[in-house]
């Protein structure tokens, strides 16, 4: 090792954690570092930077090599990377300078000339062209999978045999649950596979950081307790924005073996269709103490209307369904008479036909996350595992919607959030007073009948208001109105 490689050694002074983060990068190809608050994840992607290109030029004879160092958008940059390399980087080392709107950190001469280009993510496409060797993302989940994709592909550089990639980031996110499936759990995708070998995830605490005071981990410790597990312990199933913060794998799922569905408890079921994006189907009891049991899953894409209905139809053989509630855009139409509703419908073999969902989606998600910290709801974490994956990973939206859930498409690294959907069409439907009661709505039809042929009620035939009944409860089904007592934590049947 020269003078120079020590003096910068010295001058970077990394923890032990970082130091195992710089080891890991040397054998692996794509490392996430971090995961939690205080662990130096900023400073050692920088760092690492600088590291990369002076051994490209040292040991390999690189020079002017370039390398990306990442934030999600250019306030953020200024305040992680930029602001610290002004005050960090002594004038020895190199210039910060800004080019066409673009600011680089450049060695100099005789550390190799190599550049890194401090850029945002706001638009990745921005970097269709460029090449870099190596690339350091500065919170690693704000961002989608599908940034991660685009950028492995300008990790390039002639001479450079191994590019590197390094992530950096807290849990949370909308790129949490892409991130957590690589680095954390270990699930790649099939075409990702020949690259298992090349992840690996270092986690850091700021625990770990000796530069950091006693009292920042204490302080993080006294945050609400879904934080303090998120930024403090580094917890991934907890994270900022998380719209579940109270859903517990032990507390709200069981095995199928531990609990017996009783065949008089109510029945019902739920349906997010979907055909290029996934649809789902959820069967759902509720016993004598009104706790409700989801209790089965169908899942997937580009099926048919024949088949989810055969498919449901067979699933639920030998079980009393009292109620099947689909998301309203099943009335759609595709290229025949009949909506999607009616199609599924003329398919089912021994199963209610299917009626209109709630969609009241901000009702709906505050009533699932009521039931769950009254323990009224829980999933069969066996036959339903979607909706099992799916239900930790919702996060908030936007600061002026942050009572609903954001939208989240399915991909191969994100469950999405139709199981949810799902769910929430049940389990709200079900639960939720839905306006007047059936007989009087099957009442107000018979009066408008009468009414347009200019007589009452009481002038009508039995047989005729018995007829009419029959067809009015019927239309009034198929809208999805049911009446149900509010659902409240604790409540019990009367008899």
């Amino acid at each position: 090792m020269t003078q120079k490689q020590q003096t910068l050694s010295e001058l970077i002074n990394p923890t032990e954690r970082q130091r195992d983060f710089l080891a890991a990068i040397e054998a692996h190809d794509y490392v996430l570092y971090g995961g939690a608050g205080g662990g130096g994840k900023s400073y050692i992607l920088r760092w690492w930077l600088v590291i990369f290109l002076y051994a490209a030029f040292k040991v390999h004879g690189l020079a002017n090599v370039q390398v990306a160092l990442l934030c999600e958008d250019y306030p953020s940059l200024l305040d992680r990377q930029i602001s610290k390399i002004r005050t960090e980087f002594p004038p020895w080392l190199g210039q910060l300078c800004e080019s066409n709107g673009n600011r680089n950190f450049t060695l100099r001469k005789q550390f190799g000339g190599g550049s890194i280009a401090l850029r945002n993510l706001d638009d990745p496409s921005k970097y269709q062209s460029a090449e870099f060797a190596a690339i350091a993302v500065d919170e690693l989940t704000k961002h989608a999978k599908e940034t991660f994709d685009f950028l492995r592909f300008r990790l390039r550089w002639p001479g450079i045999a191994r590019p590197k990639f390094a992530g950096a980031t807290n849990p949370g996110g909308i790129g949490h649950a892409w991130v957590k499936k690589l680095w954390i759990d270990g699930e790649f995708p099939e075409e990702m596979e020949p690259l298992r070998d090349e992840f690996d995830f270092v986690q850091a605490k700021a625990s770990d950081n000796p530069h950091l005071t006693e009292n920042y981990y204490k302080n993080l410790l006294t945050l609400p307790p879904w934080m303090a597990k998120a930024f403090a312990e580094g917890d991934w199933n907890m994270f900022a924005g998380q719209y579940f913060i109270n859903f517990s794998l032990k507390r709200h799922t069981y095995a199928a073996h531990e609990i017996s569905l009783k065949p008089w408890w109510v029945r019902w079921i739920s349906m997010d269709w979907g055909f290029d994006h996934p649809g789902c189907v959820h069967w759902h009891a509720i016993d004598e103490n009104q706790r409700i049991y989801t209790y089965r899953e169908l899942y997937g894409s580009r099926k048919g209307e024949r088949e989810w209905g055969e498919q449901i139809s067979a699933l639920s053989k030998g079980e009393r369904i009292t109620a099947f509630y689909i998301s309203p855009d099943a009335d759609a139409k595709r290229n025949q008479a009949n909506t999607i509703r009616e199609e599924i419908g003329e398919n089912l073999t021994g199963v209610i036909q299917p009626s209109d969902a709630d969609n009241g989606r901000i009702a709906g998600w505050r009533l699932l996350y009521q039931l769950l910290d009254a323990d009224q709801w829980i999933i069969n974490r066996d036959t339903c595992p979607k909706l099992v994956e799916c239900l930790p990973t919702l996060i908030r939206n936007a600061p002026d919607k942050s009572e609903d859930v954001l939208k989240v498409d399915h991909s191969e690294n994100t469950v999405g959030d139709d199981a949810a959907d799902c769910a929430r069409y049940g389990l709200k439907t079900k639960l939720a007073p839905r306006g007047k009661p059936l007989e009087i709505r099957i009442q107000d039809r018979i009066q408008d009948f009468a009414e347009k042929r200019v007589t009452t009620v009481e002038k009508l035939e039995p047989n005729t208001i018995a007829m009419l009944s029959r067809k009015a409860e019927r239309l009034e089904r198929s809208k999805g109105h049911h009446t149900v007592q509010r659902w409240r934590p604790g409540m019990r049947n009367r008899g």
